[in-house]
């Protein structure tokens, strides 16, 4: 990694919400690793908190779809009303349409990633997501 990618992963910070502390820490490490400056919270309320304690610094919020105290969907609506520009990554043991049912969540283009996931993989999909997905529309169908 060059010097300038570098310092640009600093300056990017990462929520890592997900109620599962194993799920959690792997993907706090692994962006770490990377150089992501990263955030993180075990439910619901706390990620509302901590999103509070950094607004506007915040430009990914990665969230488990099932979360205690609420769901990633709803998350990210809620942090996406005060930060319009926020992105979002769902990962999910259970992605796409199958999770949308069991949650009544909307149809619609919002970002997922399947657990279980490769390093790589996880890493090219924050990227991904980073650079070129737009902003998370809550209430997209």
């Amino acid at each position: 990694m060059d010097r300038k990618g570098s310092a640009a992963k600093r300056r990017t910070t990462i929520l890592v919400v997900d109620g599962d502390a194993v799920h959690r820490e792997t993907m706090r490490r692994i962006l770490r690793g990377e150089g992501y400056r990263v955030l993180d919270a075990a439910d619901y309320r706390n990620a509302i908190n901590v999103h509070e304690q950094h607004r506007g610094q915040i430009s990914l919020l990665l969230t488990a779809i099932s979360l205690p105290g609420g769901n990633g969907y709803e998350l990210a609506k809620a942090l996406a009303e005060v930060e319009p520009a926020l992105r979002v990554l769902h990962v999910s043991g259970e992605a796409g349409s199958k999770v949308s049912r069991f949650y009544g969540l909307p149809g619609g283009n919002w970002q997922t990633l399947a657990r279980p996931f490769h390093p790589a993989e996880f890493l090219a999909r924050v990227k991904q997501v980073l650079e070129s997905a737009s902003p998370f529309a809550a209430g997209a169908s």
